[in-house]
């Protein structure tokens, strides 16, 4: 009686097509592993080169608004800020303006120190712009610090707005932070919703003190003469009431100082500042001591 036998033929070719199915299974759930692995290390690094990004971009945009202060002797506030660094650093409004340009979500915070002296005032809060050179100076410089504050994560909201900081102490919880790895806590005070969010956190701190040098103008022949000086374009004055001025001006400002003649036209030192200066009118002549 003869009985079926798959043929070695046939017994092989099962043979083959069950090491394959079980191979493909195998090769499926490596795969699955290393997309668990690789993945959120991916995440990790995209997120860490879009902080390293920022944290440039932020570099450039502090730098603008510096070199715009020292160029235009206006100090912008918090709705001029934007158009005046673009102005400076040839980036769009909205480069400027947003951490990702097309996400009205990443928008950067310019917050200014509540003490920020010179200023202006409107209705008991900071003008726009928050200070533009005045022929007189600043009589004293106080706390002249902007914080520019981003985050690259879309979504995750920053628990400030830009203008006046509602405290001194507020100010400068974010100005002292320092992210801890450890932690990846925000500066305190901060809501819990950020929380372990620190890293994803930046902070560009622009203190303009060393922008403002102290300028201390005599007359010693006061009141028989009367000089003039100018400051930059914003006009002439008369050292026709005071023997002496000390006040504060901005770095690279245009100082011209003019002889008392008729009509006091006879420029007799331009200087432009770069340090602390000393102006004294004696002699008909003004020299710098």
């Amino acid at each position: 009686m003869n009985s079926f036998r798959p043929s070695p033929r046939h017994t092989l070719a099962t043979d083959r097509s069950a090491f394959s199915m079980i191979e493909m299974i195998g090769v499926i759930a490596i795969m699955a592993i290393a997309a668990a692995v690789i993945m959120p290390n991916l995440a990790q690094r995209m997120s860490r080169q879009n902080g390293e990004k920022e944290d440039k971009m932020l570099d450039v945009l502090g730098e603008g608004l510096t070199r715009y202060v020292q160029t235009y002797q206006v100090i912008p506030g918090a709705n001029t800020w934007i158009s005046s660094v673009a102005s400076v650093t040839g980036l769009t409004t909205n480069e400027v303006r947003r951490v990702m340009p097309a996400d009205s979500s990443t928008a950067r915070v310019y917050l200014i120190h509540p003490s920020f002296t010179p200023s202006s005032t409107s209705g008991g809060t900071f003008a726009d712009p928050l200070w533009s050179q005045v022929v007189a100076g600043a009589s004293a410089v106080t706390s002249p610090r902007i914080l520019i504050i981003s985050v690259h994560k879309p979504g995750l909201t920053l628990p400030v707005t830009s203008g006046k900081a509602s405290s001194a102490s507020a100010f400068d919880a974010i100005w002292d932070w320092v992210l801890d790895p450890s932690t990846e806590a925000p500066p305190s005070g901060w809501s819990s919703s950020w929380t372990g969010n620190g890293e994803f956190l930046h902070v560009e701190r622009i203190n303009l003190t060393p922008l403002f040098h102290r300028v201390t103008i005599n007359n010693s022949e006061f009141p028989d003469s009367v000089p003039i000086y100018s400051v930059g374009s914003v006009g002439k004055a008369a050292l026709d009431s005071d023997a002496a001025m000390d006040a504060y001006f901005i770095a690279n400002t245009l100082l011209r100082f003019y002889k008392d003649d008729d009509n006091n036209n006879d420029l007799d030192i331009s200087h432009s500042l770069t340090g602390t200066a000393n102006f004294i009118y004696e002699g008909s002549q003004w020299r710098m001591p």
